[in-house]
């Protein structure tokens, strides 16, 4: 069975529907064969609620179209059906205890709606409950007082798990798309921003700019100074790529003292006055021991992938390495 956690949103709805929709419908009809209703006529609408439980099933198993609307919907028929059931059963006792369904219900749209829905949910949930136990409890204050207090904390507590879990699940997001060392962004990151950054310079008539920058003589750091040094030449380099580029760019770090900046320029020239920059900005660190770097670079063709123009640029990068280094080629 596939992992929950490798599942989308939609397949979590789909399964869940597909858990409680054989169940309630089973429910249904043995309400409709078993209880009686005052009037007799809500019989056929318990029954028609089980049939749709079974469609509500096949739909969650055999089809894409258990969407958030299609799983509001649902709630808010159930929502209704229960309110129906709730007020007509036989005898009186039976629907108190069925308002205490509406806490699934507000549970439900508290796990899969949009916070604020939720919450209205939630709330019609607790209207129609006391409205239920008003009317078929013997003793409403204490029932409703009961029902009350067991739909606040449900749902707090659903919520705050919900809410602490997606934090959660943002962090894993965000630390697996970034570098541990220096912070920018990491080759996953690359491969998902990249095409996204392609696709708005396409749009702007314009051209995706890859840089790829090599720290010179990082290996006689590491063997004279050691490696705690070499770290921190990384993390100083990389927070003045940070400094010396537009938010709109992506600076990653692709491995060891290679970095890459994406941008998105008007043509060449403009690719060349970046790299400038970004050289320039290095070699001023100030740092010790003294730092500069090697930079190539290339602009995206229509038909070029990601490698591709990574690669143009590190032909460009070995041409600067072969000037002497401390220079910009851009190919």
């Amino acid at each position: 069975m596939k992992s929950f956690a490798n599942r989308t949103p939609r397949q979590l709805r789909s399964l869940s529907l597909q858990i409680v929709a054989i169940p309630g419908a089973l429910s249904l009809l043995v309400l409709a064969l078993t209880a009686d209703f005052d009037p007799e006529w809500v019989r056929a609408f318990v029954v028609l609620g089980a049939i749709a439980g079974v469609g509500v099933w096949v739909v969650a198993r055999f089809t894409k179209r258990a969407t958030g609307y299609f799983t509001l919907r649902v709630m808010a028929l159930t929502m209704i059906l229960t309110a129906l059931i709730g007020i007509t059963i036989q005898p009186a006792a039976i629907g108190t205890i069925t308002a205490f369904v509406f806490l699934g219900i507000a549970v439900a749209a508290s796990a899969f709606l949009y916070v604020r829905m939720a919450l209205g949910f939630s709330i019609a949930c607790t209207i129609l409950g006391v409205l239920v136990i008003i009317v078929r409890s013997s003793i409403p204050v204490v029932a409703s007082l009961i029902f009350i207090a067991l739909m606040l904390i449900t749902i707090l507590v659903v919520l705050v798990l919900r809410q602490s879990l997606q934090a959660a699940r943002d962090e894993a997001v965000a630390l697996s798309l970034a570098d541990a060392l220096t912070g920018l962004a990491n080759r996953r990151s690359m491969e998902l921003n990249v095409p996204l950054m392609s696709a708005l310079a396409e749009r702007t008539d314009q051209h995706l700019g890859c840089l790829v920058l090599d720290l010179d003589h990082f290996k006689r750091v590491n063997d004279t100074y050691g490696h705690l040094v070499g770290d921190d030449v990384l993390k100083v380099t990389a927070d003045a790529l940070i400094k010396a580029t537009r938010n709109s760019d992506l600076c990653v770090r692709v491995g060891g003292d290679e970095f890459s900046v994406f941008t998105i320029v008007t043509g060449k020239s403009e690719l060349q006055a970046v790299a400038e920059r970004l050289r320039a900005a290095i070699a001023e660190l100030g740092v010790t021991p003294p730092t500069t770097v090697s930079v190539g670079g290339a602009i995206q063709r229509r038909t070029d992938t990601l490698d591709a123009v990574m690669l143009d640029a590190d032909r460009a990068l070995y041409r600067a390495k072969s000037t002497g280094r401390n220079a910009v080629q851009i190919s």
